[in-house]
């Protein structure tokens, strides 16, 4: 299953604190549409680790 995260927190806050993981799909709120789009493409795209 793929999985993208969102959050209201800063980026760097997240993976600093080992929220998550660095290089995981993750889209900081606010987003535009347009970008939550794009990661959605980026995220469907890559491939799975089967």
């Amino acid at each position: 299953m793929k999985v993208l995260y969102m959050s209201g927190y800063a980026d760097n806050a997240i993976v600093h604190y080992e929220v998550l993981e660095s290089g995981l799909p993750f889209l900081q709120k606010p987003f535009k549409l347009e970008s939550l789009v794009r990661k959605v493409r980026e995220v469907l795209d890559e491939p799975s680790g089967e």
